[in-house]
This record gives structure tokens, C-alpha cells and sequence, in this order.
């Protein structure tokens, strides 16, 4: 059953660009991890500023073992730096 973790953010003023890079790079990070199926960044549509990255991994296990990686947990601690207060991050499974 593929697991999927969605994280939605909205950037500090000027940090944009900044942010987006920061996903992008974690993205693809992902993608070169076993485990992982997807992973792209995503931006909305609303023309609010929001933006994040959506990844599908074969296990939850698979999914962990890439965001506990010090690469990961580096690019992330970034992106926790530039955007505003409310980010969030949620889990999901899929049939």
C-alpha cells in the first residue's frame, strides 16, 4: 500500500524563490531514495504563495529512512527557517 506525505507552506516575505529551490532540491533528493515512487513540488493554484511537495513511497519505513537522512533533515531545517508559522505535513495511505 503506497504512503504518501504531503507538506504545505507558505513562504516568509522575499523567501519565496528560496523555498521553492529548497523543495525542489529535497524533491529530488526523494526521488533518489529506494522507496520512493513520486515526488515533485507543488504550487497553488489560488495565487495565495502557497507551495510543497508531495512524495509517494513503496512503506512508511521507506519514507522515514529518507527524511531521517542528514542531507534531509538539513534541506528541511532550511525550509522550517523560511516560511511562515503553520506548515504542515501530513501522511496519508492509499489503496
Amino acid at each position: 500500500m503506497p504512503y504518501i506525505r504531503i507538506s504545505l507552506m507558505t513562504p516568509a516575505e522575499g523567501k519565496s524563490d528560496e523555498v521553492k529551490r529548497l523543495n525542489q532540491e529535497l524533491s529530488a533528493f526523494y526521488i533518489a531514495q529506494d522507496g520512493c515512487l513520486q515526488s515533485f513540488v507543488i504550487t497553488a493554484a489560488d495565487g495565495s504563495g502557497e507551495l510543497g511537495r508531495v512524495s509517494i513511497w513503496q512503506s512508511e519505513a521507506t519514507a522515514d529512512h529518507a527524511a531521517s537522512h542528514e542531507h534531509s533533515m538539513s534541506l528541511r531545517s532550511r525550509v522550517h527557517l523560511a516560511v511562515k508559522r503553520g506548515h504542515v505535513d501530513r501522511s496519508f495511505l492509499a489503496p
